[in-house]
């Protein structure tokens, strides 16, 4: 049944609900598709008169019409359902979940009429241009933000990163620093934003180009740029971070390089060293684990935050005990006691999957920059 044109009429309209069943029948994709601008008209010109009832039988309708139209016509139908407060929900999910950016993308973008767990799951999911639309939204909960940088590639989280209206959990924003060492654009687009955790902005702008540092404070608000100056002359003073010699790690280098074909051997190894505070070694080992060099290692190790060598651990599949050895022995970290009660509790929320993702991400970086 469909609703009458007459703007506060509830009734059926006998003729228009005729021509759906002759149009539907014929087999002409043509007469379908102009059936659905009909329709899609006569619904625009009356959504905020209509009921819940009402709106329901457009659904329906629009339903059976779309599983018959090519591509471009419901590219256009999206478009103009998309920022419609009461649009037919059925047909909002079914063009969210198309596989043509053209059909999906406005209502991923546009449509309040998407909940989270449709956006989730479609981050989930889809292509990255569907991710992209996801993060363009007015506004995303940290549920959605923490599925489009599981998920998303470096363009996703710039964009998401970039948008006022994304509300992000610790462990998204931790997740989006950790890929921004060595990406301009993604360290601007986190820098520029007030709900950073100081920790997190320390961390940021210690790997910060010199030339993204200064776009940063050029756009600070005039209070914030002291405790900005403070931070990079504190950064400044402790340049280059490590505790450890050159020589230290040559000789560690030696000591672990006889260990390098026995993976369960290094592992335990790991903890000895860390429990042990012997920081080299510790270094050189979970380089050879993980195929990244000593300085990209010591560079997390000795990083602001904890997050990054976190994610090492869990990529590597190191049980949390060794996890914990590992990041006690960190130096310059605001709070160690704080740092591994948060630690304790993400790590297992973390997936080995997640974590291998995120660490490659890092380590192509590091390897371009």
């Amino acid at each position: 049944m469909l609703v009458s044109a007459e703007p506060a009429a509830t009734s059926v309209s006998p003729p228009l609900m005729r021509e759906l069943e002759v149009a539907l029948a014929s087999g002409s994709a043509q007469r379908r598709t102009d059936m659905l601008h009909r329709v899609t008209d006569l619904f625009i010109g009356h959504a905020p008169q209509l009921s819940d009832g009402q709106t329901t039988l457009f659904d329906d309708v629009m339903t059976r019409l779309i599983g018959h139209i090519e591509t471009r016509a419901l590219a256009e139908v999206s478009t103009r359902l998309a920022p419609v407060s009461n649009a037919p929900a059925g047909v909002i999910r079914r063009f969210a979940y198309d596989d043509a950016i053209a059909v999906s993308g406005p209502v991923l973008q546009h449509s309040d009429r998407l909940s989270d767990a449709d956006l989730i799951e479609i981050a989930s999911t889809k292509s990255q241009a569907h991710l992209g639309h996801i993060a363009r939204r007015a506004s995303l909960s940290e549920a959605v933000t923490d599925t489009l940088v599981d998920h998303g590639d470096m363009q996703v989280a710039t964009t998401v990163a970039g948008n006022g209206g994304a509300r992000f959990s610790r462990t998204g924003m931790s997740k989006l620093v950790v890929l921004a060492d060595g990406n301009d654009l993604l360290t601007e687009a986190i820098g520029g934003r007030s709900d950073i955790p100081p920790h997190l902005f320390r961390q940021l702008l210690t790997h910060a180009a010199e030339t993204v540092r200064g776009r940063l404070m050029a756009q600070a608000p005039l209070e914030a740029r002291e405790a900005m100056r403070q931070i990079l002359a504190d950064i400044e003073a402790q340049v280059g971070a490590s505790t450890v010699s050159q020589r230290a790690y040559a000789e560690a280098q030696r000591v672990v390089h006889a260990l390098r074909q026995d993976t369960d051997q290094i592992k335990l190894r790991i903890f000895q060293f860390a429990d042990g505070n012997r920081v080299a070694e510790l270094v050189a080992a979970l380089s050879v684990l993980s195929g990244v060099t000593i300085p990209q290692i010591d560079r997390l190790f000795h990083a602001p935050s904890f997050y990054g060598m976190m994610v090492l651990c869990r990529a590597l599949g190191l049980d949390w005990s060794v996890a914990e050895a590992v990041l006690r022995v960190r130096p310059n970290s605001p709070s160690v006691a704080s740092d591994l009660e948060e630690a304790q509790r993400e790590y297992p929320c973390l997936s080995a999957a997640s974590a291998q993702r995120l660490f490659r991400f890092w380590r192509v970086r590091q390897s371009v920059s």
